[in-house]
């Protein structure tokens, strides 16, 4: 994350993923049985048929006071229905998303970070899209090739006004792109999108490191 966080203070409404945003609802059967978004398609077959997916992914955030761009990458996993794990390389911060909590492990601060049910869907909002479909939530126009607008149907449900998809030619997700309050543009570039059998809730379950605190949001 490129926040910066006090000991014993966790910061939830900044950086790459803990954006306090709604969630998309949708089971995965439940969102193709609703009409697919191409953006999205693949990505959730692959899941449906295999149980996981990673891939590896750079993240830039730039700032909208005219600063250097924040560039971090790391890898993530995805497993249905609810299920994101990501680990950045640098920072050696790791983030557990599940339906029923997570966890966010953040070595600067020597603390880990335990988030509670509605707290994790909050933060998950954009892989939950790429989870679950998207259909209920958004619309997809096209922009050219492989390139997709993703808008919310309810302009008040506090979503990014529009998330940008570009896809490869297997139909798979390499960049998102969406504007953050404040101006801030947030981009996530993917490459080596893997499938396999899932690891199921144990390889989303993360524990602090010996010497780190444990802290609950409020």
């Amino acid at each position: 994350m490129s926040a910066p966080r006090p000991a014993g203070r966790p910061t939830v409404t900044a950086g790459p993923l803990l954006v306090v945003l709604l969630v998309v609802g949708l089971a995965g059967d439940a969102a193709l049985a609703a009409g697919e978004l191409t953006a999205t398609r693949s990505l959730v077959r692959r899941l449906s048929a295999t149980g996981r997916g990673q891939a590896a992914f750079t993240m830039t955030q730039t700032d909208p006071m005219g600063g250097p761009d924040v560039v971090q990458r790391g890898r993530i996993a995805l497993e249905p229905p609810d299920r994101v794990r990501l680990d950045f390389t640098a920072t050696g911060e790791r983030i557990a998303l599940r339906g029923d909590g997570g966890e966010w492990i953040q070595p600067s601060a020597r603390q880990m970070v335990r988030l509670k049910r509605e707290q994790s869907g909050m933060a998950s909002w954009l892989w939950e899209v790429f989870l679950q479909g998207g259909t209920t939530a958004l619309t997809e126009r096209a922009k050219g090739p492989g390139r997709f607008l993703l808008t919310p149907r309810d302009r008040d449900a506090g979503l990014p006004e529009g998330i940008t998809v570009l896809v490869d030619a297997r139909g798979l997700p390499a960049e998102i792109e969406y504007a953050e309050g404040g101006g801030a543009v947030t981009r996530y570039r993917f490459r080596d999108w893997r499938f396999m059998r899932p690891q199921g809730p144990r390889g989303f379950t993360l524990t602090a490191p010996g010497g780190y605190a444990t802290v609950e949001v409020p």
